[in-house]
C-alpha cells in the first residue's frame, strides 16, 4: 500500500512533532486542525467561534492538499476545551458539512496554548 506524508505551502503551522495528514491508499488520515492562524502561528481569536472557524479552514486546507475534500470525509474527531461551547459547535459543523455529515466523536480535553477547538478527520481521496 502506498503511503504518503500531505506536506507544503499554505498549510496552517503544525504545533508539534506529526503530519498535517497521511494519505493511505485512498484514505486521507488528517491530524487534528486547531484554530490557528496560518499567518501569524497563534490562537485565531479568544472566542470558540473564531477559532472553530479557523480550524474548519484549516481543515479544507488540508483535505484539498491531500486530494480529497470535504463532502469525501467519512469519520470526524472534534476535541473541545469546554462543552459549553457544543451547540455553537453543531451550528459550524453542519455549514461545513451540509449534506450527509460523517460520523463524529467530539471529546473534550485539554489543549494547549490557549486552544479551544480541535477537529481532525478521515476521508475518502477523491
Amino acid at each position: 500500500m502506498d503511503r504518503e506524508v500531505v506536506a507544503g505551502p499554505g498549510l496552517p503551522p503544525q504545533i508539534g512533532p506529526y503530519s498535517h495528514a497521511v494519505r493511505a491508499g485512498e484514505l486521507l488520515f488528517v491530524s487534528g486542525q486547531p484554530g490557528i492562524d496560518p499567518g501569524t502561528g497563534e490562537p485565531a481569536g479568544p472566542t470558540f467561534g473564531e477559532q472553530a472557524r479557523q480550524a474548519f479552514a484549516n481543515l479544507d486546507a488540508v483535505l484539498r492538499a491531500g486530494g480529497s475534500r470535504p463532502d469525501l470525509v467519512v469519520n470526524t474527531t472534534v476535541l473541545v476545551a469546554d462543552t459549553s461551547s457544543f451547540a455553537e459547535l453543531n451550528e459550524l459543523f453542519g455549514a461545513f458539512f451540509p449534506e450527509q455529515p460523517p460520523a463524529r466523536m467530539t471529546m473534550q480535553v485539554p489543549l494547549p496554548r490557549g486552544l479551544l477547538v480541535s477537529i481532525g478527520c478521515t476521508a475518502v481521496v477523491g
